[in-house]
């Protein structure tokens, strides 16, 4: 995964997750910075969203079965 910014292309490479509290933790690194991501109940509303667009699905199911073969 690569996130770009005005610092440029950062490579993001997850690590642990855990629960804590109501949130989903996950500690990442971002280029050279250790973070910790919290989702949150409305962070997944938003993910579900965005993975149920056509176009998206259309992605998901394709890679899907690339990687079967």
């Amino acid at each position: 995964m690569k996130v770009t910014s005005p610092a440029g292309e950062l490579d993001v490479i997850i690590g642990e997750t855990s629960v804590e509290g109501g949130s989903v933790v996950v500690n990442a690194g971002v280029g050279l910075w250790e973070v910790k991501i919290y989702l949150g109940p409305g962070d997944f509303k938003f993910f579900l969203s965005v993975f149920f667009k056509p176009g998206v699905l259309i992605l998901l199911l394709k890679r899907l079965f690339w990687w079967t073969k």
